[in-house]
């Protein structure tokens, strides 16, 4: 039964009235908190991000179509192979048949996955936790890749591949300045978050897969070993998306942005010089951390002619910093560390003691930011934003530290964006991948522009030291995977 008109026409009438009421209180709110200036400029990213919505992005659709053909041809040959193993038809996105494999026939140790606050650990047999069983039981390891790689293609088609295109063949997505979080408690890092548009069309376009990302990370290092053929090399997604005629697409993105708040944060003098001359900055502290006295900082430049000679004998090393540190710097305990590096907690302990050692300044951040959080209920960074905390302070102060850095960075590249936008009309970014812009610029100014979006790209944060953290720009006249 339809409603009269007038009721819906009231209703909509107060929708309108009760928004107004609640945007003017909410404004006196931010006057009161000091959040003038973070409330303007989270208001100025409209138009930019409305821009790149309307615009999207150009498919190669033919190169898509021979991809999803390819890859349904692959996830077919790995299906085969379960099937030839396991005797018979075996579904790995299936939770129940994955339990009943692994843990009732195979009797594989359970691996448990932490539930939410006030939640139990619960079975999992997610990709770390089948990564974990095939390294306990190494026979099992062209089972278990071939369903990692069938999930990894699998999610090739269905979040990207095989996404509606709109009528002009363009890719779109709908960005949301707010950024996303978990729940009440979770803290907003100013990210932008975005997913299919309103349409239905379209997908995640922060989420597309290159070269470098960690699936594809992931699956190279299983390349050759999933089943009995010839290794397959994991397609490039970013590869179906090109420039319009005319342009150049280009990938701007921000250079260890995360670690270079860390280092300004802690005013570490030797980790803000290393890094500005371009240091392996993992090399570095694989020397650190194992007492080891590191060479004049020139040579652990890529670079140098004897970096390699410096780095070969420290590859292990220089793998166990990287993770090793960056869960330190992070507020990472002892228990927690061991339990991502494989290392004993007495072993991360002694090696967290030598690191506050060399690095003391890291540790006074971590106290910094703790009695910020115990005396305020807030954490802020330099350009003033905050995330206000109204959870159990406790167990918090991991998540309070990494969002100095996150929403520095996700801070800095919105500024660019919003400055080549105001600035350079001319360069068309297309999307925005947390710390990185790709779009596209007519193809005979490229020259003349780069230049100018470097300058655009100097966002000063307002430390006593002021920071600004460098970029890196790369062009093609083909596609986004080819920058």
């Amino acid at each position: 039964m339809a409603l009269d008109e007038r009721i819906l026409w009231h209703y909509n009438c107060l929708d309108c009235v009760y928004t107004d009421e609640v945007g003017l209180e909410l404004l006196n709110v931010v006057e009161r908190l000091g959040l003038t200036q973070v409330h303007e400029f989270q208001q100025r990213m409209f138009w930019p991000v409305l821009q790149a919505m309307q615009r999207g992005v150009r498919i190669d659709i033919p190169r898509r179509d021979r991809l999803i053909v390819e890859v349904h041809s692959e996830i077919e040959k790995r299906q085969a192979f379960l099937t030839t193993v396991l005797g018979g038809p075996f579904n790995p996105q299936s939770p129940k048949q994955m339990h009943a494999l692994f843990y009732e026939d195979l009797k594989l140790p359970v691996q448990l996955k932490r539930g939410k606050k006030g939640e139990p650990s619960r079975p999992t047999l997610d990709d770390d936790a089948i990564t974990k069983l095939a390294a306990k039981e190494p026979l099992i390891r062209p089972l278990t890749n071939a369903i990692a790689d069938i999930r990894t293609l699998s999610k090739f088609l269905s979040n990207f591949l095989e996404r509606p295109l709109d009528v002009d063949g363009r890719m779109r997505c709908a960005y949301n300045i707010g950024g996303s979080e978990s729940g009440a408690s979770a803290p907003k890092t100013y990210r932008l978050s975005s997913s299919e548009n309103a349409f239905g069309s379209g997908t995640n376009l922060q989420n597309i897969p290159g070269e470098k990302s960690k699936s594809m990370g992931k699956a190279a290092a299983r390349t050759g070993l999933s089943f009995i053929g010839d290794p397959y090399q994991f397609p490039n997604i970013r590869e179906i998306f090109i420039p319009d005629p005319g342009y150049t697409f280009f990938d701007m993105d921000l250079e260890r942005a995360d670690l270079f708040v860390v280092c300004w944060e802690a005013e570490d003098e030797q980790l803000k010089t290393a890094m500005r001359l371009g240091v392996d900055i993992h090399l570095l502290n694989a020397f650190v951390i194992t007492g080891k006295e590191p060479p004049d900082l020139s040579e652990l430049v890529e670079s140098h002619p004897k970096y390699l000679d410096w780095r070969r004998p420290m590859k292990m090393t220089r793998e166990f910093a990287k993770v090793f540190c960056h869960g330190t710097n992070y507020g990472g305990r002892p228990p927690t560390m061991a339990q991502h590096t494989g290392r004993s907690i007495s072993e991360i302990d002694r090696a967290q003691r030598i690191w506050f050692g060399a690095h003391p300044g890291i540790k006074r951040w971590h106290d910094r930011i703790s009695l910020q959080v115990r005396s305020k209920r807030y954490v802020e960074n330099r350009f003033g934003y905050r995330w206000y905390i109204f959870d159990r302070v406790d167990s918090i102060l991991p998540e309070a530290i990494a969002w100095i850095p996150q929403s520095t960075v996700s801070v800095v590249i919105n500024k660019i964006w919003e400055r080549i936008y105001r600035e350079i009309p001319e360069v068309q970014i297309l999307m925005q991948v947390h710390d990185s812009l790709p779009g596209q610029l007519p193809s005979d100014q490229v020259d003349s522009l780069i230049p100018r979006i470097r300058e655009a790209s100097k966002i000063v944060v307002p430390y006593d030291d002021p920071l600004v953290i460098p970029i890196n720009i790369k062009t093609s006249t083909k596609s986004w995977g080819d920058c």
